[in-house]
């Protein structure tokens, strides 16, 4: 028979290290819901989750559609048919407006309302070339 001095602390150290797997291994989701000991939401504090609330502000949302508006300013009836029904099938504004038949007086009207909007993209644009 198998000392019993060997398999208590064998099972012993077993449990708590399972125990311990098991506690580490648990998913995030289910605490990030869960208010924690402040009573506040712990997925409010998240600096993770209030960045990607940032692209859905009411402000952007005002820019973007005061943006849409400038761009449909250039475009004829049926581009702008054409780029409401991309946008809709929830298609990028650039990705959609670069999709249409445009005149090159058209491009660039258009690639000056990007470029008035968007400084900060130029910039960027700069760094990398």
């Amino acid at each position: 028979m198998i000392n019993k001095q060997i398999i208590l602390p064998t099972l012993l150290s077993a449990t708590i290290l399972l125990g311990g797997i098991a506690g580490c291994s648990e998913s995030k989701s289910s605490d990030a819901t869960s208010p924690d000991a402040s009573g506040t939401n712990v997925s409010q504090n998240s600096p993770s989750t209030t960045n990607n609330n940032k692209a859905d502000t009411p402000e952007r949302a005002q820019k973007r559609e005061e943006i849409r508006k400038q761009i449909e300013a250039v475009l004829t009836a049926d581009q702008v048919k054409q780029l409401q029904a991309k946008l809709q099938q929830g298609e990028k504004m650039r990705k959609a407006v670069l999709s249409l038949n445009l005149t090159a007086e058209q491009k660039t009207k258009i690639q000056d309302i990007f470029k008035t909007a968007y400084p900060h993209r130029q910039r960027k644009s700069q760094e990398n070339s």
